[in-house]
């Protein structure tokens, strides 16, 4: 296969970006993994779909590179990776759809992570820390009117971390979701 059969696998136009890969293959891995779909040609395109995710995610494809490096590295990347990336697409097509769920495969396709959630409230907190107290510590030490902090500069710093904050909350909310949903199918299952 070449890139744009990959692509057009995934039912993706050339150039689509990591997460649209990720979300594009999670969709085609549930719809086409053997263990929810008993038709006789959803183990090979389980397989290729599989094939088609791991070399797009590889770095060659979402560097940007001229078209004559790319068919270089898509050439090396046929003599090494592609019959890995079968055999792992088999492996995975033999487990039951609960197993590939927990598959590091499988969990590298979503697109929140727990680190990312800390490092967001981390963030957020220090920009809203130190704009009220850069603020407060200008206001504090300045010996006439020209040295006065912008209000307006500390109200539009302080919102940007206001804002970034509740994006934050939004992501662990839906990360907590996720993961409640993960554990009450585990549940189920048992």
């Amino acid at each position: 296969m070449n890139i744009d059969e990959y692509y057009s696998l995934l039912g993706l136009r050339r150039g689509a970006s990591v997460a649209e890969i990720k979300k594009a293959y999670r969709v085609k891995a549930l719809q086409f993994h053997p263990d929810r779909n008993n038709d006789p040609g959803a183990n090979t395109m389980f397989i290729r779909i599989t094939e088609a995710y791991q070399y797009l995610i590889s770095a060659p494809v979402q560097n940007r590179v001229s078209d004559q490096e790319r068919e270089r590295y898509y050439a090396a990347w046929v003599e090494y990776r592609r019959e890995e990336a079968k055999s792992n697409a088999e492996r995975y097509a033999r487990e039951s759809y609960a197993q590939f769920r927990n598959s590091d495969l499988y969990k590298s396709t979503s697109n929140i992570d727990i680190r990312i959630v800390r490092f967001g409230f981390g963030l957020s907190l220090v920009i809203i820390v130190y704009t009220i107290y850069g603020y407060f510590y200008r206001v504090s030490i300045a010996t006439c009117q020209n040295e006065m902090p912008s209000l307006l500069l500390m109200v539009l710093s302080l919102s940007i971390g206001i804002v970034f904050l509740a994006i934050t909350i939004l992501h662990y909310l839906a990360w907590k979701a996720d993961k409640k949903k993960q554990m009450d199918g585990k549940t189920s299952k048992q």
